[in-house]
């Protein structure tokens, strides 16, 4: 195959930096590794946002007078000219490494199979603060969701899943191959939220969730807004492949 074009994209959300300093580092060893700063003004101040949610902001207006969606839309411009895009992402819960998918196509798995990540969560725009993410107006690509994202550790485990990526990115890999390792993966679609306070939720560990069996993912981290955590059920790969 030809050497695909990768793009990276570290702080889209500007107080998860995490993915910048594993870029920072992999950029030291891999001269030609293409990224950029989602949220240059966020990431400068340390806040999620500035003049809106850039990850809520997409496709985005070059016009706009809000600076999110005019961000929004240069990097969609940006990432046509790529073959894959990975948006890193930090999250405040242990909840580890995990791929997740906003747009579930064959080319988004396959991009997801490269990578040696366990856990893939497809979250689709099933409500209002889940519209507008970059990733869903990828031509291919996915985000990369890191927690705890101030943990050094989690960043190091980050940054070895990166370099093995890019290292091994020209490597011939059959369908076959492919579905073989998705089907090892664990596999989760995120189905709702829940707003019922629990103290006792675990990330990716099954519990009774306003009375039924779900998968708790990102537990607390937008309390906030009145949401305990995201709720998942899991999945075979027949249902995606």
């Amino acid at each position: 195959m030809n050497s695909p074009k990768i793009l990276f994209i570290g702080a889209t959300h500007g107080d998860e930096s995490i993915g910048v300093k594993a870029l920072c580092l992999l950029s030291t060893k891999i001269p030609y590794l293409d990224w950029i700063i989602g949220n240059p003004p966020a990431y400068k101040q340390n806040t999620r946002t500035f003049e809106g949610d850039l990850n809520r902001s997409a496709p985005g207006d070059m016009q706009s007078t809000q600076y999110a969606s005019r961000r929004a839309a240069e990097i969609l411009k940006k990432t046509a000219s790529y073959d894959w895009i990975i948006d890193l992402h930090g999250a405040i819960p242990n909840c580890g490494i995990f791929i997740l998918i906003t747009k579930m196509t064959r080319e988004n798995l396959t991009l997801a199979a490269r990578l040696n990540i366990s856990r893939i969560v497809y979250w689709p725009s099933i409500s209002s603060e889940l519209v507008g993410p970059l990733s869903e107006f990828f031509s291919c690509g996915l985000e990369i969701e890191c927690g705890p994202k101030d943990s050094i550790e989690t960043e190091e485990k980050l940054t070895s899943i990166l370099e093995t990526f890019i290292k091994e990115k020209e490597n011939d890999v059959s369908e076959e191959e492919i579905k073989q390792s998705l089907s090892k993966r664990e596999l989760y679609q995120i189905v709702g939220s829940s707003k019922t306070p629990r103290n006792n939720l675990q990330e990716f560990t099954e519990a009774i969730i306003d009375g039924v069996k779900q998968t708790p993912l990102l537990v607390n981290q937008y309390i906030a807004q009145g949401i305990t955590c995201y709720t998942m059920e899991k999945k075979l790969l027949s249902a995606w492949w």
